[in-house]
């Protein structure tokens, strides 16, 4: 799943894989899904502009849905924040409020 974001020159790069691990065994792992979130180099000090880009199950080096993060507060905030704005640009507008109010119940 390149398509530029993991080429060289870029100012960072964080790459999030989930797999399901069938029985817990390492070999029998099943790709659910990649997010690679790569700092453009254009932010400021405080603030960064991230690019991402999504995959699919088994489809690593497919993208299924790509973006930008503008100013991102990196000096106050972490990784787990900026991969939540990613998922929430992504696909949170599709599980609000519906999803999370059934998840409530």
């Amino acid at each position: 799943m390149n398509s530029g974001l993991l080429e060289k020159g870029c100012a960072g790069v964080i790459k999030v894989t989930i797999e399901l691990l069938r029985f817990g065994i390492p070999e029998l792992k099943k790709h659910l899904g990649t997010a690679i979130i790569s700092n453009d180099g254009s932010g400021m000090r405080d603030s960064g502009n991230y690019d991402y880009m999504l995959s699919k199950w088994g489809k690593p080096d497919e993208p299924w849905k790509k973006g930008t993060l503008k100013s991102f507060p990196r000096q106050e905030r972490g990784p787990w924040d900026l991969l939540y704005l990613v998922l929430r640009d992504a696909v949170g507008k599709r599980n609000e409020p519906k999803l999370l109010k059934e998840m409530r119940k």
